[in-house]
């Protein structure tokens, strides 16, 4: 019979006296458990990583992409997501044209429908250029914002009125670098809009 606690602390009030035959088995059983196989196997389980250690570091985003980026479809409107134009890049990051995918590149010209928010600005009727967002949140453009949350749009003939609500913009989307005046990326995405709804 073995005891209930096999600590050897003598504060322990779990621990059970056993006969002397019994104590012996309990001994040599307790040699056992620690020979050193058991002890390789201890160890190697101590080094094995933990699901927290597989986890990314904070600040850190793994990039999946759900679903294909839509081919180019010449003549006709493609709906598109702001998941379909991510790419991967690491926060603050410099981007490099090179990062973009070739599914990504070949969206360059293509007519679009895309929907989003716009990022508020001064002007509230008849907006010729706007930003649209990935959501309502201003954090979306500018230094610091992942530049695939964000299209720079410019519409043709007459302009926009300012909403809150979620929009659908369409239009003809092309790869155009925007930079500050140090020379950090704002946006990289740019669309000759037609129309919002």
């Amino acid at each position: 019979m073995r005891p209930t606690n096999t600590t050897h602390d003598p504060a322990s009030s779990n621990l059970t006296v056993q006969p002397n035959d019994e104590a012996a088995n309990a001994a040599s059983m307790d040699e056992e458990e620690s020979s050193p196989e058991t002890e390789e196997k201890a160890d190697a389980a101590d080094t094995q990583p933990t699901s927290a250690e597989k986890e990314p570091s904070p600040g850190t985003e793994v990039f999946t992409r759900t679903r294909p980026i839509p081919k180019p479809q010449p003549g006709k409107t493609l709906d598109l997501t702001f998941d379909d134009i991510k790419f991967d890049i690491e926060p603050d990051a410099p981007f490099e044209r090179e990062m973009l995918p070739q599914g990504i590149e070949d969206l360059n010209g293509q007519k679009i429908r895309i929907g989003g928010y716009m990022l508020p600005s001064f002007q509230q009727r008849d907006i010729k250029q706007f930003v649209l967002v990935r959501d309502n949140m201003e954090c979306c453009f500018g230094p610091g914002a992942a530049l695939y949350d964000c299209i720079l749009i410019e519409m043709d003939g007459r302009g926009t009125d300012f909403t809150v609500r979620p929009v659908v913009v369409e239009g003809t989307i092309t790869i155009k670098e925007y930079k500050s005046a140090d020379g950090k990326h704002l946006a990289i995405y740019h669309m000759q809009g037609t129309g919002v709804r």
